[in-house]
């Protein structure tokens, strides 16, 4: 199978692929490599036949994106934790990433208060930058909550 694009799934644990030689398909596969979805099996019977696998990944990843598909088998309950384990790791990390960009802003209002020409602008900016680090420190507190509470939930 000629592979053409391989990444690890956004939103879940394993990966998605985009293969074939044109046309291509899709397919998402787990954490332990069990197929979850492919293109070429949506009940035509002939696939989705794409001209361009960059169009492919896209549909894929939308696919994959959508929470109302549900899962077509059931796991084990040991994977079950694992990959609920994985996914509380990477929303931390995402919240622990959008805090390093909002520190990155406040940083910005910081620099821009040493410009500020009056005390009605000194004052917002001021303000801004206030709820700014407490919203940072929350980020940083419930990413961390995450991370703590993972190891019990991977057992």
């Amino acid at each position: 199978m000629n592979i053409q694009h391989r990444i690890d799934r956004p939103y879940e644990a394993g990966c998605i692929e985009v293969y074939g030689d044109e046309p291509f398909e899709w397919r998402i596969l787990d954490h332990a490599g069990h197929l979850v979805r492919d293109s070429a099996g949506n009940g035509s019977g002939t696939g989705c036949g794409y001209d361009s696998p960059t169009l492919a990944l896209r549909d894929a990843i939308a696919f994959d994106a959508d929470d109302s598909v549900v899962p077509i088998f059931f796991r084990h309950g040991a994977d079950a934790e694992r990959e609920n384990a994985a996914q509380a790791h990477r929303t931390a990390d995402t919240l622990r990433a959008l805090a390093l960009a909002l520190k990155s802003a406040g940083s910005q209002a910081v620099l821009d208060s040493r410009h500020a020409t009056d005390d009605e602008a000194q004052d917002y900016l001021e303000a801004r930058i206030a709820v700014m680090e407490r919203i940072v420190q929350e980020l940083e507190e419930a990413a961390g909550r995450l991370h703590a509470a993972t190891p019990a939930a991977a057992g």
